[in-house]
């Protein structure tokens, strides 16, 4: 089942754009998933680009089938981004993922997976490298360093103002990686991009919530 998987990423990346679209985006919505036993509880919000302001949230309880397996986040997590996003008064601009875009082994990961299913502009923040080498540079001279892969520079090792570990930042779809690194700058405030940070918050509080009332029924 893998293999073909595997196969099915690999054509899949050649169906992703790497360009700037004419129209700047304006609000930009982050995306994350949590997990407890079968179920996934997802959650999208939405900032203005230009004031970070909160515009918009969505949640979605639903049950997950596919296990979880390094490099094929994609088949996990992307039914529950996707009932997130459907469930906004309106369609993003722009969507940050928690995971990788171009940097995955196939070139096609969960940003990429989503960017191109769902046909929207993505990019893929990650906490954790996946794939890909740093270029050897002066880490003190820098706050990015280019990753390449396979020959290509595919994403950068970004390290926010105020924090101390990299984010991994890669192209998901229909944007620029230069792009990319610009707009998770601009809505960083601390450790991670408000609207990732929010989603991820709001889909942490759906399980725990959950999880309470559970304990409660017994």
């Amino acid at each position: 089942m893998l293999a073909a998987l595997r196969a099915e990423q690999i054509r899949l990346a050649g169906q992703v754009l790497e360009a700037d679209e004419p129209a700047p985006p304006e609000t930009v919505a982050g995306v994350d998933a949590s997990y407890a036993g079968d179920s996934a509880f997802a959650a999208a919000a939405v900032y203005g680009i230009d004031d970070l302001d909160l515009r918009e949230t969505a949640t979605v309880r639903m049950p997950v089938d596919f296990p979880y397996i390094p490099t094929y986040l994609g088949y996990r997590e992307l039914p529950p981004i996707a009932a997130a996003l459907a469930r906004l008064s309106r369609r993003p601009d722009m969507v940050l993922i928690d995971g990788h875009g171009r940097l995955h082994p196939a070139r096609f990961g969960v940003a990429c997976f989503a960017g191109v299913q769902l046909g929207l502009r993505t990019i893929g923040v990650a906490k954790h490298p996946l794939a890909g080498s740093p270029r050897r540079q002066d880490r003190g001279r820098a706050d990015a360093v280019p990753i390449d892969l396979d020959g290509q520079l595919a994403g950068f090792a970004w390290t926010p103002p105020q924090g101390t570990r990299p984010l991994y930042v890669s192209v998901g779809h229909r944007v620029s990686l230069e792009s990319a690194l610009d707009l998770v700058r601009r809505t960083t405030k601390e450790r991670m991009p408000e609207p990732l940070k929010s989603a991820d918050r709001i889909a942490r509080e759906m399980k725990g919530k959950e999880k309470r009332e559970r304990g409660s029924e017994r």
